[in-house]
């Protein structure tokens, strides 16, 4: 019971840091883009010494747009589902979390999981997608508050998030284009950085939530 106490107390410290963390990363991963678009609209190209300006301008403490970016993550964050979000990193539409195929694909890619010792202390392995994230999220559960475990979850969370604004804004920002009619050799230029910038954030997200899925079987096959 005191154990179960400890637990619980720890998650309670760890969870509203780990989030904190992200935020911070997020804010300044918006404030980059905003610069950058800023810059594009305005000075009509990409260039360093305008991007320059444009940041000191969206990051000044007391401008509306600093002001505005943390509530503009939230937003952002929020605009689409945890299933969504999994199909733009995973780019899968049915069953796109890892966890649906971690022990019919990816289980033996990792040398660290000791997998017969995994399979004696879990019986046959499932194969169906659901089940197999049902199972693996099961285990989550118990090594959460592991320090590998956590990390992993927080980098992946970050990440996944990244990507799903950088989506948004290859959406987004070629409107904001249009409107402000930038020329159309700079408007490819920069459509081009913005889905370069997608597929970048969603490849990292895509291996930290494969290697977070991992390090929890990691963990439960050299539990005693």
């Amino acid at each position: 019971m005191a154990t179960q106490k400890k637990m619980t107390k720890t998650e309670a410290t760890k969870e509203p840091y780990l989030k904190g963390k992200n935020s911070i990363y997020l804010w300044s991963f918006i404030s980059i883009n905003l610069a950058i678009l800023l810059s594009v609209i305005v000075g009509g190209k990409l260039a360093g010494s305008s991007i320059e300006e444009f940041w000191h301008r969206v990051s000044a403490k007391d401008g509306i747009i600093a002001a505005s970016i943390p509530l503009l993550a939230i937003v952002l964050s929020g605009v689409l589902s945890d299933t969504a979000k999994a199909r733009l990193v995973f780019w899968r539409w049915k069953d796109p979390l890892p966890g649906c195929r971690v022990f019919t694909e990816l289980l033996g890619t990792d040398p660290r999981i000791d997998v017969p010792a995994l399979k004696q202390k879990l019986g046959e392995l499932p194969t169906e997608p659901q089940a197999q994230n049902t199972l693996w999220y099961r285990l989550y559960k118990q090594q959460r508050t592991e320090v590998r475990i956590w990390e992993a979850h927080k980098i992946y969370l970050l990440t996944r998030d990244m990507a799903t604004i950088a989506a948004l804004f290859v959406v987004l920002f070629p409107i904001a284009l249009t409107a402000a009619t930038v020329a159309w050799k700079t408007a490819a230029i920069y459509i081009s950085v913005l889905i370069t910038q997608y597929l970048l954030t969603s490849s990292a997200a895509r291996n930290y939530g494969v290697r977070f899925v991992l390090n929890v079987l990691s963990e439960e096959s050299l539990a005693v």
